[in-house]
């Protein structure tokens, strides 16, 4: 008989509960405040438009990314294989490009990073910057980031 009267009082309470609920929700509707977008990120994905260029360097183009042209491809020395990026500068400025990889094959993953200063057009051979970045195999999926700023 106990059990019988701990179920009853349940009962009551779950449905003061909802009968609470129905009243709450019968009211005047709510105004909700408008909703400011957020601002801007300071540094934006890649792909996105790039901010003003430096005043130092007027004859930059815009997006320092035009600057640049990379490769990258897996290359076998002995029993050792790596995956090489290569950059290259055709701007009249001295670039410092901060590069991050991961190349993700069959044996696993492998992490790279590096930072290359890249001397402006027409300065030889440091215009040029390779990356050897020792892989667990060849073949598999590469995914190279860089980050470029003028010096």
């Amino acid at each position: 008989m106990r059990a019988v009267s701990i179920f009853l009082v349940a009962i009551a309470f779950c449905a003061g509960l909802a009968v609470a609920a129905l009243a709450q929700d019968a009211g005047e509707p709510q105004q909700i405040a408008p909703v400011t977008p957020p601002a801007l990120p300071e540094n934006p994905l890649p792909g996105t438009s790039a901010p003003a260029p430096q005043a130092a360097a007027p004859s930059l183009p815009a997006d320092l990314q035009a600057c640049l042209q990379e490769t990258g491809d897996y290359v076998t020395r002995g029993q050792t294989i790596f995956y090489v990026i290569a950059i290259a500068n055709s701007c009249n400025a001295r670039l410092r490009c901060e590069i991050f990889a991961n190349v993700t094959g069959v044996k696993g993953t492998s992490l790279g990073h590096t930072v290359m200063i890249l001397g402006p057009a027409g300065n030889g051979d440091a215009v040029k910057k390779t990356y050897d970045m020792r892989v667990k195999a060849a073949g598999g999926i590469a995914q190279v980031s860089r980050e470029c700023k003028v010096l």
